[in-house]
C-alpha cells in the first residue's frame, strides 16, 4: 500500500505543477479550480501516505532527535508537509479571488507554485516506476 500511495503522490506532483503553471499563465476560474483541486488531492494523498510510511512513523517516534539533526527524516516530518499546506491555502485563496473577479489572483498562484517548488523533495527520484 505504501508503494502505491508513494507512486500516486509522485505522479500527481507533476499534474499539480502543470495545472499550477496553467493557472499562473491563464488566471481563470477553470484553471484555478484545476490547480486548487489537484493540489487538494495531493495533500490528501500525502496525509494518507504519512500514516502508512515507515519513514514518517519512525521519525515521529524519535521526534526530538529528528528535529535536532537536519536530513531526510526532518525534511518530511517538518518542512515538506508544511510547505504543501501553505501552498494549498495560497492556491485556494487565488481561486477565490479569480472567481470573484478580484486582482492579484495571479500573484497568489505564483506564490503557491514557488512554495511548492521549494517543498518538493528534488533529492528523490523524479518519477517512481
Amino acid at each position: 500500500m505504501h508503494e502505491v500511495l508513494l507512486f500516486l503522490h509522485n505522479l500527481v506532483r507533476w499534474l499539480v505543477l502543470a495545472t499550477g503553471l496553467w493557472a499562473l499563465l491563464r488566471p481563470e476560474p477553470r484553471s484555478g479550480a484545476f490547480f486548487a483541486h489537484t493540489l487538494t488531492l495531493q495533500v490528501v494523498l500525502g496525509v494518507v501516505l504519512a500514516f502508512v510510511s515507515p519513514l514518517f512513523q519512525g521519525a515521529l517516534a524519535a521526534l526530538d532527535q529528528v528535529m535536532q539533526t537536519p536530513g531526510e527524516a526532518r525534511y518530511f516530518v517538518a518542512e515538506h508537509w508544511v510547505g504543501g499546506l501553505i501552498a494549498l491555502g495560497l492556491a485556494h485563496a487565488g481561486l477565490s479571488r479569480v472567481r470573484k473577479g478580484k486582482p492579484r489572483a495571479q500573484l497568489l498562484f505564483a506564490l503557491a507554485l514557488l512554495v511548492l517548488l521549494l517543498s518538493i523533495p528534488w533529492f528523490r527520484p523524479l518519477l517512481r516506476l
